[in-house]
């Protein structure tokens, strides 16, 4: 009977697998595959691949210590600038949040709409996708986490709602975007398609997508709701405190959070609209802390205090940005991104029009894993979908469609991904949890992408 009562116990104690243990496997598979696979390039006119120009090359078998030595240098070329933008958006955040105005105004606005409270979700996804079909709002999407946790707090969800709430209408809008400047028109421009072209299907596709992600999130929050996961995602005292009755909103705080507002939408605008680099929009946001923090009535100390406070909150999700770098070093320097590509385009000559052109989807799905860079995945595949597409008696749209479609779908699963993993770790969410919440999801995003290629293909959607 002893025997028996220790065994829940145990189970109780057992740790799941941490995020710092998923990136270190991920990179060690890695490693691994760079051994295996051949070493294969494409001759290249600037930064895209020439097809029918692959060759095998010399194999590379990295030592470890390469690796490691390299790390620097990849990092400072993928993520520098992005850093710099993380620690002062991170500041930001940290002014504000120490105001709680977000949190204040979050509950009242709750309180208002009582049984209506869900109705935010489809605002917020909405709003998101938009931002996410400019192709903003994909890297920086770590730095709105604690809001979404905040909002999950209040509707008294669990932690993957919070986070769904941030990243799931940015990365879908993102996926089948008609505007997206890091797939979309850029591939369109290698096919040599009009900029802009197929807005109409791409566009309602979109919409249908974000519905479907809505509601799945709603149908998640209110069962979450039902079984109490916020009593056992939060401690209570995390929940006392947020049910506590605050103080009344001053008008410099709705002066804090009218200048926070306006500091988010120049943020995910600035780029598309005046292609304004990180670097420039983190340089506006510094300033921006500051006024927030001195029209909440504090002194210069105790705004740069609650800045420095946000900026170190950035650490965790900074230094596994490091770790991530690794996997693109190993892939790059064995030379192994082109045969991926390569041989995965090969079995696609075989099948039917209308089953290659998922086959194409689902090919560049699995390609992501290796490139999950958009632009960089436009620039290495779609110079070898183009005319692949022609062969196939596809249109060179649905070859691009196919691209962009397979990039996107697969950024909230792979743990290659340096935005995905990040954002789990910033919200308290396992990588396990995340999967038993995604893959239902995406499951039917994932019909209406096949439903639309299928409709795409039999029409000769140009």
């Amino acid at each position: 009977m002893a025997a028996s009562e220790k065994k829940p116990a145990a189970a109780e104690t057992k740790k799941p697998l941490s995020m710092w243990a998923v990136i270190l496997t991920v990179i060690a598979g890695v490693y691994i595959l760079s051994l295996i696979i051949p070493a294969g390039e494409f001759a290249r006119n600037g930064r895209y691949a020439i097809p029918g120009t692959y060759h095998l090359v010399d194999k590379v078998y990295l030592s470890p210590f390469k690796v490691i030595m390299g790390m620097g240098a990849q990092v400072y070329k993928t993520f520098g600038k992005l850093f710099i933008s993380i620690m002062v958006m991170g500041g930001l955040m940290g002014v504000v949040n120490s105001t709680h105005v977000i949190e204040r105004s979050l509950k009242n606005l709750i309180k208002r709409l009582q049984e209506k409270a869900m109705l935010i979700v489809p605002f917020f996804i909405f709003a998101m996708g938009l931002f996410g079909c400019f192709g903003t709002m994909i890297s920086s999407a770590v730095l709105f986490i604690p809001l979404g946790i905040t909002l999950a707090k209040a509707l008294h969800c669990d932690r993957i709602f919070g986070v769904a709430l941030i990243i799931m209408g940015s990365f879908t809008g993102f996926m089948t975007s008609p505007i997206n400047m890091l797939t979309t028109i850029m591939g369109q421009d290698i096919a040599g398609l009009q900029p802009y072209s197929g807005f109409a299907l791409r566009t309602i596709v979109t919409v249908i997508d974000l519905s479907v992600v809505s509601a799945f999130i709603v149908w998640w929050g209110r069962r979450a709701q039902r079984n109490h996961d916020c009593e056992k995602d939060f401690s209570k005292e995390e929940i006392e405190v947020l049910e506590e009755e605050d103080e009344p909103i001053r008008f410099r705080d709705y002066i804090v959070l009218a200048i926070f507002l306006l500091s988010l939408l120049a943020f995910a605008l600035g780029s598309p609209l005046f292609k304004f680099g990180v670097l420039d929009l983190a340089s506006m946001m510094l300033p921006v802390a500051l006024i927030c923090g001195l029209v909440a009535g504090y002194d210069l100390d105790t705004c740069m205090k609650n800045f420095i406070a946000g900026s170190r909150g950035m650490m965790p999700v900074m230094i596994f940005m490091i770790f991530a770098a690794f996997i693109g070093l190993i892939l790059n320097q064995a030379k192994i991104l082109d045969s991926v590509v390569y041989y995965c385009s090969l079995p696609l000559g075989s099948l039917p029009k209308s089953v290659a052109a998922i086959g194409m989807f689902i090919v560049n799905a699995f390609i992501n894993f290796f490139i999950p860079s958009g632009s960089g995945q436009t620039a290495v595949v779609m110079p070898v979908m183009a005319p692949l597409a022609d062969v196939l008696g596809i249109t060179r749209q649905m070859g691009v469609f196919t691209l962009q479609c397979g990039d996107g779908f697969t950024n909230l699963m792979i743990p290659t991904s340096s935005n995905l993993l990040p954002c789990l770790l910033m919200g308290g969410v396992t990588l396990k949890r995340w999967y038993h919440f995604i893959l239902p999801c995406y499951s039917f995003v994932f019909v209406v992408i096949c439903a639309t290629i299928l409709i795409g293909t039999a029409i000769g959607w140009a």
